[in-house]
């Protein structure tokens, strides 16, 4: 018996997004932290998530877990040992905590998203009240435009599609090892590559790029090229 298969392959799409009632929102509206959410098992109404909370200091995550276990949103926390990470294994931030968070799926747009047939592919990067998603999804682009057009209407959510992209070009990047980045490299390349930075003719130039993030273009470029020497495995020492 034969199956169905699709020329096409699957697609990845890059988006940041906020919605309301969101407590990782909430939480890094609030303080300066940043949480990266990986490993999200659901049960209709309940998510269980295993989030890093992230910031310069361990000083500034004590306040952001007292919010976080406080909130309404928020069944249970339990912290996690960091010794189960694997030592190759690298976290933006000087400080992190590893937390084990259950909490309302009815608030979260997970399901919404996940029962349009979106998975993720990249951990959920959440900072300054923004979530950056990376799905991986069968649907074509204009379906993905459609079921993202139903999410954001559902869940009265403000999403930006950064890029859509086939799979054969975002597996070789997804493959270059991105966790050796700094929070900010890492923010700085992946706006560059979702942007159309390193297309060929550019979609996107250098100086729009740092506008965008409100730093120099020299600024800019440092920050890539340090990205670039890293993600290439070359020593930036001279």
């Amino acid at each position: 018996m034969t199956h169905p298969t699709s020329t096409d392959g699957a697609v990845h799409v890059s988006l940041d997004l906020w919605y309301p009632d969101c407590w990782e929102l909430e939480a890094t509206e609030q303080f300066d932290v940043g949480l990266l959410g990986y490993g999200i098992y659901t049960t209709g109404e309940r998510v269980t998530t295993l989030f890093t909370l992230h910031a310069d200091t361990q000083a500034a995550l004590d306040p952001a877990v007292e919010f976080i276990a406080a909130h309404p949103n928020v069944h249970e926390v339990s912290e996690m040992n960091p010794s189960y990470r694997q030592a190759t294994a690298s976290v933006p931030g000087n400080a992190m905590r590893d937390l084990l968070v259950d909490h309302d799926g009815r608030k979260q747009i997970t399901n919404a998203l996940m029962s349009r047939g979106f998975v993720c592919s990249d951990p959920i990067d959440i900072r300054d009240g923004r979530e950056y998603w990376t799905l991986a999804t069968n649907h074509d682009r204009a379906t993905v435009r459609e079921k993202l057009d139903e999410v954001s209407t559902e869940r009265d959510a403000d999403i930006n599609v950064r890029s859509i992209t086939n799979s054969t070009w975002q597996s070789g990047a997804s493959a270059l090892p991105t966790d050796r980045l700094t929070q900010r490299q890492l923010e700085v390349f992946r706006l560059a590559r979702d942007s159309g930075y390193y297309d060929y003719p550019k979609e996107v130039s250098a100086g729009e790029l740092a506008d965008e993030l409100g730093i120099s273009t020299s600024t800019l470029h440092e920050h890539l090229h340090k990205a670039e020497a890293t993600l290439l495995g070359q020593s930036q020492e001279r």
